[in-house]
């Protein structure tokens, strides 16, 4: 009783019904008008037939003389040649000759026109008893000034009528079931697969991650839900991953300059000190703070990136004008390092996205290359484009990354171990592949034999949108 209870509520049988109800007065509708343009083609036939048969009579009369005429009318009633229709001559003396219906009908002329006449028992046929009710009749003047009447049994046209009409009924019985039994089937499939999804559902909100929804062979609009579902099951289950792993590297990573704070203020105040000592231990403390807050800084930015917040501040941005800017003010910081920086950009290279994000994400590669290139290296910045892409490309001759780590040096945290010794956080390839998925650009990390070659490819910013 539940499960027909949670049937009759699911949208396909209500949909089934509103179907159902809609389909039946359509179809009343339409078999209301096919009832009465075949009742009245029927009396359309009825009254051609009885004009035709008054002209045939009278020619008989005409042609052949009134002894045919009554043998005519004889035989079509006692051999039942028409048993529909019934006769009345009488002479132009008032005296009748063929007497099928038991008088003339005062309402009804002699002048060949089909009129309806209300039967009553004393105009019936005699082999009628009673028969109340329209029939429809003719009545005709003869040569000699007799008058002939016609009168058309309604009975055979009535059983048709009704028959047509159970007819209709039964359609409209049958259509009505079909639908609702077509809702209930549907109904039925439907609500399976929805407690299939429900299951799924259930088994992730108990923290089952792995859980994914099933998908048919059938391909319907179901399994096109499924597939989006599981894929942002998956991406879900991605990001927790990813936020477990980064809470575990926050966790042991500011452990350690946390501890190293808190251990040197400690010391200090253990026994009086010098200003000088003060001092130096408030500037290490103080630097300290200041690479928590750029870390922190930089994980906001990449959680920001990656959720997408940015989203809203998406203008057309002169990428040419970003490298120019900043390839030089990492040329200065080149040349105190012993290193030397080429910039190499096309003027007038635009992109749709956030200034900030694209700034800092070549400011990130800009700094990689400074720290992990040793002393007489070269790096060199380019910007062109490429068919209706900008290719943005930073490539240096230090010792690069084996092919092996290119995926993993994206992740947050990660630091290879040539590169432990050099000041970080290992978040600067985290922001930049933040910054290339946010924009829908292609980030790829190749061998420049020697050293890293880190391009980015935008999708050129058309000419007509505005900044």
């Amino acid at each position: 009783m539940a499960n027909l209870n949670r049937l009759l509520k699911t949208s396909v049988i209500r949909l089934a019904l509103k179907y159902a109800l809609y389909n039946g007065i359509l179809i009343a509708v339409g078999l209301g008008i096919l009832f009465w343009a075949t009742s009245g083609h029927v009396d359309a036939q009825i009254e051609s037939g009885l004009q035709h048969e008054m002209a045939h009579l009278k020619e008989v009369d005409d042609s052949k003389g009134r002894e045919n005429l009554i043998s005519l009318l004889d035989t079509k009633w006692q051999h039942g040649l028409d048993s529909r229709r019934y006769y009345l001559l009488i002479s132009k003396e008032k005296t009748i000759i063929i007497s099928g219906l038991r008088g003339w009908p005062p309402e009804l002329g002699a002048d060949g026109v089909v009129r309806n006449i209300w039967i009553e028992k004393d105009l019936a046929p005699h082999d009628i008893e009673s028969q109340d009710g329209y029939w429809p009749m003719i009545g005709g003047s003869l040569q000699d000034g007799s008058r002939l009447l016609i009168a058309q049994s309604v009975l055979p046209a009535e059983d048709l009528l009704e028959f047509t009409l159970s007819i209709m009924a039964g359609i409209l019985t049958l259509s009505i079931g079909f639908t609702l039994l077509l809702g209930w089937i549907l109904g039925r499939t439907i609500l399976k697969k929805i407690d299939r999804i429900n299951m799924t559902a259930k088994a992730i909100t108990t923290g089952d991650l792995s859980q994914r929804m099933d998908i048919s062979v059938n391909n319907d609009e179901f399994d096109e839900l499924s597939n989006h579902l599981n894929a942002m099951l998956t991406r879900i289950e991605q990001l927790m991953s990813g936020m477990r792993q980064v809470t575990d590297n926050v966790a042991h990573d500011l452990r350690s300059p946390l501890s190293r704070m808190r251990n040197r203020l400690e010391v200090i105040l253990l026994d009086e000190r010098s200003k000088s000592e003060y001092r130096d231990a408030i500037e290490k403390t103080i630097v300290e703070a200041k690479n928590l807050i750029k870390t922190f800084n930089a994980l906001l930015e990449i959680a920001q990136a990656e959720a997408g917040n940015f989203r809203g501040e998406w203008v057309r941005v002169d990428l040419s004008n970003i490298v120019y800017e900043l390839g030089t003010l990492y040329s200065d910081l080149a040349i105190e390092n012993n290193k030397h920086i080429v910039v190499e950009a096309a003027v007038g290279l635009s992109v749709l996205g956030n200034h900030h994000l694209l700034s800092q994400a070549l400011n990130n590669l800009l700094d990689n290359a400074l720290k992990h290139t040793p002393n007489g290296a070269n790096i060199k910045v380019q910007l062109k484009q490429a068919n209706n892409l900008v290719e943005l490309i930073v490539s240096d001759d230090g010792a690069g990354i084996s092919s092996n780590n290119y995926d993993k040096v994206l992740d947050r945290y990660t630091r290879l171990e040539a590169s432990r010794s050099t000041e970080g956080n290992g978040l600067g390839f985290s922001l930049v592949k933040a910054v290339a998925n946010l924009h829908h650009a292609e980030l790829k990390l190749e061998n420049n034999q020697p050293g890293l070659k880190v391009t980015l490819l935008f999708e050129k910013a058309e000419d007509n949108l505005g900044t």
